[in-house]
């Protein structure tokens, strides 16, 4: 009897799933709950980054606000399109930006999760396993601030595991949506996509490094590095009225990029110099 439960408790039925799934998602629920309560603790409570990221924002709702800002200006001429879009979506709605970013990270963990589940569930095809797996990642996701920002890096959770779980399932639409997203929210991962798509081109065949001879590999490397590419384009022509952030010589007399610094980039820094 013992072992007929633990056989339908890792079995791979359709009910066995929606269970494990139902699971998965009521924790990140409560998760997303718990992060609520927090982040409206206190009337004026704004994460780190939304004072930096978030704050001009409230010119959707008074564009009156910040006149002659240079670090307001700034912010806005960095932020990707596709998180502006979203975030001038909820002003038109009535909420406002820093109230929206405290809503909008169990909304993310909540998706984030549900495409985790079915990722591992490519991996290994074990409803306990997704359980598990989703689990972990929402420990991982309310230990960092990533997701609890609101910030642009919060949306590349649910857009990057959709990604990985698209490529798994050979899903040309998916992929190359999934880039187009990342182009949209988080830019800097189109880099690590494209990077992904490369090294599916190869595969370790007698001993050698070959080109991949299958055609659905082949095909769906060819449209995410192409979209990544297009998606890219726009930023690479585009020029910023504020110049460079930083060049070299400043970074290499700036603490924050030192050890114990904001940004430890010294030994990087280091090499490029020589």
């Amino acid at each position: 009897m013992n072992g007929q439960r633990l056989h339908r408790l890792i079995s791979s039925s359709d009910r066995t799933q929606h269970i494990w799934l139902s699971l998965s998602l009521v924790f990140a629920v409560i998760y997303g709950l718990l992060s609520l309560k927090q982040a409206f603790a206190q009337a004026n409570l704004v994460q780190d980054d939304a004072r930096q990221h978030i704050f001009w924002m409230l010119r959707f709702i008074d564009p009156g606000l910040f006149p002659g800002d240079l670090i307001a200006d700034y912010f806005q001429s960095v932020a990707p399109a596709g998180y502006t879009a979203v975030y001038q979506l909820g002003a038109w709605w009535g909420v406002n930006p820093l109230v929206f970013c405290r809503i909008l990270p169990p909304i993310l963990a909540i998706i984030s999760t549900g495409y985790f589940f079915y990722f591992c569930l490519e991996i290994l095809p074990i409803p306990l396993t997704g359980f598990i797996g989703s689990l972990i990642l929402n420990q991982v996701i309310w230990l960092k601030d990533d997701v609890a920002s609101g910030t642009p890096r919060a949306f590349i959770y649910p857009i990057f595991i959709a990604f990985l779980y698209y490529l798994l399932r050979n899903s040309r639409v998916g992929v190359g949506i999934a880039v187009l997203l990342m182009g949209l929210f988080y830019p800097q991962y189109v880099f690590v996509a494209c990077g992904i798509l490369i090294l599916r081109l190869f595969v370790w065949k007698s001993g050698l490094l070959q080109l991949t001879s299958q055609r659905t590999d082949l095909q769906i490397s060819g449209l995410g590095l192409v979209g990544g590419i297009l998606v890219l384009l726009p930023y690479a022509l585009h020029t910023s009225e504020f110049g460079p952030t930083i060049n070299r010589a400043q970074a290499m007399q700036s603490l924050e990029f030192f050890p114990n610094g904001r940004s430890m980039f010294s030994m990087l820094i280091r090499l490029i110099s020589g």
